[in-house]
């Protein structure tokens, strides 16, 4: 399989500490991960005509293949995952307006729920290698 980029707000606590738990979840080691301030995010906001200042969310890329932001991104990594997470998928019949809304919800509050942070949050050094510049 393929490794799966995931961009996300490298100074969001809750994006942090989803990454942390997705390097452990990550048993076929197919996850790597960027900030949305990276040298790969700006390849990826290049290569696919977007405006990075208009995203504030977490992007799943398959690059040469397919992308998906948002709700329908959290979808895609869960089936990557596999397991029992794939069975979480189940919530992507929903229609789209109710996931996003949640989506959007959950996003817009991110530093007043979970707090927000100005310092590089190291990985594990077991899990190094699945970060990207």
């Amino acid at each position: 399989m393929k490794n799966v980029i995931i961009l996300f707000d490298g100074s969001c606590l809750l994006c942090n500490a989803w990454v942390r738990r997705l390097c452990s979840w990550d048993s076929k080691d197919v996850l790597r991960f960027a900030t949305l301030e990276s040298n790969t995010a700006k390849i990826f906001f290049e290569e696919h005509n977007l405006n990075p200042n208009s995203m504030e969310t977490v992007v799943f890329w398959k690059p040469k293949e397919m992308y998906a932001i948002e709700a329908k991104a959290i979808f895609e990594m869960f089936k990557t995952l596999g397991g029992l997470w794939g069975l979480l998928t189940v919530f992507n019949f929903l229609p789209n307006f109710i996931t996003q809304k949640t989506y959007r919800l959950i996003a817009r509050n991110r530093y007043k729920w979970f707090g927000k942070s100005s310092d590089c949050h190291l990985p594990n050094p077991k899990y190094k290698h699945k970060f990207l510049d």
